[in-house]
């Protein structure tokens, strides 16, 4: 059952379904039952942005955060359209547009996209407020990104290349971040404090990142959402640091996980300063972050590997710096080359009878996906309800991102 998103989105999806506009044929050579002739059901046959020789594409991102997954989309890209496209096919980019966080944009970002630039697939999707989801439901638009956003969860048509990582009714989740501690630590008996901003978003990763690490045994002393969210800065961070220094009954934790897009580093530097000896963990791996104060000496946690030393991520910047020789790697880069090569194993997989349909078909009857050492596996259509269980750990020293845990997978878990 899909899961009900913004009212506004929800109501302009609909007057759209009446407009959407794509290229679609009846053929009455496929489907039904072949024993009895003449009784076959016509198979819609969507070519909506797909020639012999070329398919047009297009995404939405938040360009704040996301904007660098523009170049590790191109970079993938290039390399299947140098070596003779997909089946002859070469993939053309229409447009990455950005949305500026807001679910109108978005929405209007994508109707665009489909209505009028005819693209057959929506990729990459990268953006916490992502106002699309039931128009790709209800338009049955193949979509590709980051499954951060719960539109890529209980649906058919969309597909996170990590599987559906926030689960809307927070009832499914992953023990991947206790796993990732447990094997950094070497063991469980640690307290953990979280922090997180007061939006929808951290409150609901949050929630889900506790049960992920007291589903391996550790014990979680304080999960606090109360950082203004943006664009609200944070002003003293004191009373914060204070939580945090008195939560394990008047002690410390041993580890403090920031959940936040703008303070995370101004409160990782306040509790430095004010003598913090335990480890601070964030999830936001970003090269414009070294030298910020409070950034050195964090550790940061990633749902997929992000070492240069593995020979998948080496060949990803092998590609990038083919296009842009100054790129340097990034979440935005990396989601974005791997939403790219995730689109491209679906279409190779198809075949060179390409349609929605048959696209969707194709990747719902049990197709896998997995990056050796990079991404972990998933299966279809089982990921649209699950995340994939994995993640890895750096520390930023010095200056630099020293890998500490490779990929490494948990399990699924019911939460609540």
């Amino acid at each position: 059952m899909r899961s009900t998103r913004t009212r506004l989105a929800g109501l302009a999806a609909a007057a759209l379904l009446l407009a959407a506009c794509s290229e679609t044929k009846k053929d009455d050579a496929g489907g039904g039952d072949p024993s009895t002739p003449g009784t076959e059901e016509p198979t819609t046959r969507t070519t909506r942005g797909v020639t012999d020789d070329k398919i047009l594409v297009g995404g939405n991102v938040y360009d704040l955060y996301y904007g660098d997954a523009r170049i590790g989309v191109e970079a993938r890209l290039k390399e299947a359209n140098d070596a003779g496209g997909v089946h002859g096919r070469q993939i053309e980019v229409v447009e990455i547009a950005n949305d500026n966080n807001e679910p109108t944009k978005s929405l209007e970002n994508v109707q665009r996209l489909v209505e009028q630039q005819q693209v057959f697939a929506l990729l990459p999707i990268m953006s916490g407020g992502f106002g699309g989801g039931d128009y790709i439901v209800d338009n049955n638009i193949p979509t590709f990104g980051w499954g951060t956003h719960p539109a890529f969860c209980e649906n058919e048509n969309a597909f996170g290349f990590t599987g559906c990582v926030t689960h809307p009714s927070l009832t499914k989740g992953s023990n991947a971040l206790g796993t990732g501690l447990e094997e950094l630590l070497g063991g469980t008996d640690a307290t953990v404090a979280f922090l997180g901003e007061d939006n929808d978003s951290s409150k609901g990763g949050i929630e889900l990142l506790v049960a992920s690490v007291e589903d391996k045994g550790f014990d979680v002393v304080l999960a606090d959402t109360s950082l203004p969210a943006p664009p609200d800065p944070l002003g003293d961070a004191s009373p914060f640091v204070s939580k945090v220094m008195q939560a394990d009954g008047g002690s410390p934790p041993d580890i403090v996980y920031i959940v936040a897009t703008l303070s995370g580093t101004k409160i990782a530097d306040a509790l430095q300063g004010a003598g913090y000896e335990g480890k601070i963990f964030t999830p936001s791996y970003s090269p414009l972050l070294l030298g910020t104060p409070g950034y050195d000496g964090v550790f940061i946690n990633t749902q997929f590997s992000l070492d240069p030393e593995v020979p998948a991520n080496a060949a990803m910047l092998e590609a990038v710096h083919a296009i842009d020789a100054d790129a340097e790697l990034n979440l935005g880069i990396a989601a974005g080359y791997w939403t790219a090569d995730f689109f491209i194993a679906g279409l190779e997989a198809t075949g060179e009878d390409l349609t929605v349909e048959n696209l969707l078909k194709t990747l719902n009857d049990g197709f896998t996906y997995e990056v050796p050492d990079v991404v972990g596996p998933s299966t279809w259509p089982e990921n649209h309800e699950l995340s994939v269980p994995c993640s890895a750990i750096t520390e930023v020293r010095d200056g630099e991102f020293i890998p500490l845990v490779p990929l490494t997978c948990g399990e699924n878990i019911d939460v609540g």
